[in-house]
C-alpha cells in the first residue's frame, strides 16, 4: 500500500516508544496491525438539524484486533504520535474512505465525508502531494473530501501551512476540528484555506447549564456565518440539546442522538436504513414545538412531562421525571417503546383527544389511570396540543401531576374523598376555606383558613364574578408562595351552598405553574381569563 512503514520504520526505531501502552501495544505491533488491515472507518452520521436529512459522515478510525476485540483511539494514536509515524494510519484510512465514498456515491452522491489528520501529519515534507496523488486515483468529486485539523502550534509551521495550501488549492476541503478549543483560533482562520469549522462535544455538552458554554456556541455560529463557513456542532446527545442549538442558529451536528458510529461495510444499509424511518426518529423536530426557555422549564419540574406523537402513537420526548414516571432508564428507551397494546379504551380517549385538539380545544383536563409498570397509578393531566407548523402533524404535551402519597399534618377540614387527583378546595363567599383535599397541601402547601393567603382578594372577586354567569371558568391567578411558581392554574365554578340558604360555594381547581410555562400557553378563550398580577393583556367578554 502506499505510505507503507516498511520504508522508514528503521529512520523511526529510536522515537518507537518500547514501554507498553496502557493495554501494551508497541509501535510495531501498530505498524503491523495496519498492514494487515485491522483499521476500519467508522462512519458517524452529521446531519441538517432542522430537515434531518444526511449531509455527510465523519469516518472515525477503530481498530479490531483479532485477540482484544475492539480498541479505542486513544491506546494508539499517541503510540503513532510519540514516534511521528501518523502518516501510515491516515494514508490507510484515507484509502478506506476514498473506497467507500466511490462506493456510496452511487446511492447517495452528495455527501461530504471527513477524516482526522494529524499536525504531524502536516510536518512531514510531501504529505499534501502524497494525499493529492491518493485522491486522483479515485473517481470522485475532490470537493466531497473534507480532511479535519485539530488547531495546534505545529499547524503553523511553514511545512504545515504549505501542505494546507496544496491541499486546499487541489480542491479538497480543510475543516477546523475542536475549534475554539485549539491553540490560536483567529490565526487558524486567518489562513483563509478553511471552509469549516467544527464545534467540540466540550461546548455542546454544557449548553444547558453553562451560560459561557453557551454564548461560545452563539459567538461561533455568528463568526460562520459571516465568514460563509459551514459549521458542524459535535455531540447532540440530547433532543433538548438539538433544539436549543437549532434555536441558536445551527444548521449541522452530530451526535449519538443520530449515530454512534457505522462500520464502512454496513454504511450503505444504514443509510437507507436510517432515510425509512427518519420521519419518526429523532424528536421530530421538537424545536417548532417547544421554545428552549419551555423546554429548560419542563425538565427542571419535578413531575412527569411528555410529548405524544399522535401519528406514530409514541412518546418522543419526556423530562427527566417523566422517564422516571414510564421507568424508562433513558430517553432514548422511552422512544423506542412500543405503545401499540395500550387497551382499547385509551386509545379511544386518546383519538378523542386528537379530535377534540384539532377542533381547536387548547387545553384538556382530565384524570388517567396509568400502568406505567404493574400497579396502576392515577394521575391528573392538562394536555395542551403542539402542532408541526412544517407538516401539520397534531402533538400534545401532558403536564402531569403524581406522587401524592407524602405524610400530611392533622388538618380537620381535609376532604377525607381525596378523590380528585390535584390540589382541589371549597371556599365560601367570603373567602373562608371549608375543604382542602391532600393534594393542595402537597401543592401549594395551604396552612391557613383564607383563600386570599393565596391569590389576592381582586383576583378572587373576579373568579366570583366570572363564575356567576354559571359557566365554569379557567383562569391564571398570581401566586409566589412556591420557588418558579408565578401563577395558578385555576378551575372553578360556583354552586349552591347546600348548609345554607341562599349561599353559594365556590369548588376550585388550583396548580401552580411558572410564567414560562404561562406564556407558551394558547391565547385564552373568552371565558379564560388572566386576572389581575399578570403582565399579558388580555381582552375578555364581559358578558361572561
Amino acid at each position: 500500500m502506499p505510505g507503507s512503514h516498511q520504508s522508514d520504520q528503521n529512520s523511526h526505531a529510536t522515537k518507537a516508544p518500547t514501554a507498553p501502552t496502557t493495554q501494551g501495544f508497541t509501535l510495531d505491533e501498530i505498524l503491523q496491525a495496519i498492514d494487515d488491515d485491522q483499521f476500519y472507518l467508522a462512519g458517524q452520521a452529521q446531519i441538517n438539524l432542522e430537515t434531518l436529512e444526511i449531509v455527510g459522515f465523519e469516518c472515525l478510525a477503530h481498530w479490531e484486533h483479532p485477540e482484544r476485540g475492539e480498541v479505542a483511539p486513544f491506546h494508539f494514536i499517541p503510540v503513532l504520535e510519540d514516534a511521528q509515524q501518523c502518516h501510515h494510519l491516515t494514508i490507510h484510512l484515507c484509502e478506506r474512505m476514498l473506497s467507500l465514498v466511490e462506493r456510496l456515491q452511487q446511492t447517495s452522491p452528495g455527501l461530504h465525508f471527513s477524516l482526522n489528520i494529524s499536525a504531524y501529519d502536516l510536518c512531514r515534507e510531501g504529505f499534501a502531494d502524497e494525499m493529492i496523488n491518493i485522491v486522483s486515483r479515485h473517481t470522485i468529486d475532490q470537493a466531497t473530501i473534507v480532511l479535519e485539523v485539530t488547531e495546534t502550534a505545529g499547524i503553523f509551521g511553514d511545512t504545515s501551512v504549505a501542505n494546507l495550501r496544496q491541499l486546499h488549492e487541489a480542491g479538497i476541503q480543510l475543516a477546523v476540528d475542536d475549534f475554539w478549543t485549539g491553540f490560536s483560533t483567529l490565526e487558524t482562520i486567518r489562513l483563509n484555506i478553511f471552509s469549516e469549522i467544527k464545534i467540540d462535544f466540550s461546548l455542546t455538552s454544557r449548553v444547558i447549564n453553562d451560560k459561557t458554554s453557551m454564548a461560545g456556541i452563539n459567538a461561533i455560529l455568528q463568526l460562520s456565518s459571516n465568514l460563509g463557513l459551514r459549521c458542524i456542532v459535535e455531540g447532540i446527545e440530547t433532543c433538548m440539546i438539538k433544539s436549543i442549538l437549532l434555536e441558536a442558529g445551527a444548521i449541522y451536528g452530530q451526535g449519538f442522538l443520530f449515530s454512534k458510529g457505522v462500520k464502512d461495510t454496513l454504511l450503505e444499509q444504514w443509510i437507507q436504513d436510517y432515510n425509512d424511518n427518519k420521519s419518526q426518529k429523532y424528536c421530530l423536530n421538537p424545536s417548532t414545538l417547544f421554545q428552549s426557555a419551555e423546554l429548560k422549564e419542563l425538565e427542571e419540574r419535578p413531575h412527569p412531562s411528555w410529548l405524544w406523537d399522535f401519528s406514530a402513537q409514541k412518546i418522543i420526548w419526556a423530562n427527566t421525571a417523566g422517564c422516571r414516571f414510564w421507568q424508562a432508564e433513558s430517553l432514548d428507551e422511552l422512544q423506542s417503546r412500543d405503545f401499540s397494546a395500550m387497551s382499547y379504551l385509551a386509545k379511544i380517549r386518546l383519538k378523542s383527544y386528537q379530535l377534540r385538539m384539532q377542533a381547536g380545544e387548547d387545553i384538556i383536563t382530565s384524570e388517567w389511570d396509568f400502568f406505567p409498570g404493574t400497579a396502576a397509578q392515577k394521575v391528573f393531566c392538562i394536555q395542551l396540543p403542539r402542532l408541526n407548523p412544517a407538516n401539520g402533524d397534531m402533538f400534545m404535551l401532558v403536564n402531569a401531576y403524581e406522587n401524592f402519597n407524602s405524610r400530611l399534618p392533622a388538618r380537620k377540614y381535609i376532604d377525607s374523598s381525596d378523590e380528585f387527583p390535584a390540589p382541589f378546595f371549597i371556599a365560601d363567599e367570603d373567602g373562608n376555606l371549608l375543604r382542602i383535599n391532600k393534594h393542595a397541601h402537597i401543592e401549594i402547601k395551604i396552612d391557613h383558613d383564607r383563600i386570599t393567603d393565596l391569590i389576592s382578594e381582586e383576583d378572587f372577586t373576579a373568579i366570583k364574578s366570572s363564575c356567576a354567569s354559571g359557566h365554569m371558568i379557567h383562569t391564571f391567578a398570581a401566586f409566589d408562595r412556591l420557588q418558579d411558581c408565578q401563577y395558578l392554574y385555576i378551575r372553578a365554578v360556583m354552586l349552591p351552598d347546600m348548609s345554607q340558604n341562599g349561599g353559594n360555594v365556590f369548588h376550585i381547581m388550583a396548580i401552580p405553574v411558572s410564567e414560562t410555562l404561562t406564556r407558551n400557553l394558547p391565547e385564552p378563550l373568552n371565558e379564560v381569563r388572566f386576572l389581575t398580577g399578570n403582565s399579558r393583556d388580555v381582552t375578555t367578554d364581559t358578558d361572561t
